[in-house]
């Protein structure tokens, strides 16, 4: 889908609907990458939405390339969560988060990652202070000060 009909679907998108998010956690010496909205100052998983008929995965190896034009594998599901939460409009989130690696041995763009876009900042940040970080959704901060669960996928609700 070329970029101006990705926007128009995105501004055209029902408030009702839930939205599928895709993420990736790329973690090297104690350090995960998060994406930070330079607006509001919280952090969360590089990554954004699936577009239709677009794989999960697929969708978060795209996502890095347009935000800091690295390409990733992007490899195992390793997260499952859900949220809601209230912004400018009521959202309803399933955040599916992929295990990531770079396809060439760490380049510059992941090594000092500068985005692409305005809005947000890229950062490697120790996983021991991602505690005392606004990380969202609050799953994937847990998640990730747990020490990213086992080999199992984990599954997390915040919606009753």
């Amino acid at each position: 889908m070329a970029k101006a009909s990705r926007a128009s679907h995105r501004s055209a998108r029902n408030p009702q609907q839930i939205e599928v998010i895709a993420r990736c956690v790329l973690v090297r010496d104690g350090r995960v990458l998060l994406c930070q909205n330079v607006k509001h100052g919280y952090f969360y998983l590089p990554g954004g939405h699936v577009e239709f008929g677009e794989a999960a995965a697929r969708a978060a190896e795209r996502e890095l390339a347009e935000e800091i034009g690295v390409r990733v594998q992007v490899g195992e599901l390793a997260l499952v969560s859900e949220c809601a939460f209230q912004a400018k409009r009521a959202h309803h989130e399933i955040n599916l988060v992929f295990h990531a690696e770079p396809r060439q041995r760490w380049p510059k763009e992941l090594t000092a990652p500068r985005s692409r876009e305005s809005s947000i900042a890229f950062h490697w940040i120790d996983l021991a202070a991602a505690q005392d970080l606004d990380i969202r959704p609050t799953a994937a901060k847990a998640w990730l000060t747990s020490g990213m669960g086992g080999a199992r996928i984990e599954w997390i609700s915040e919606v009753e």
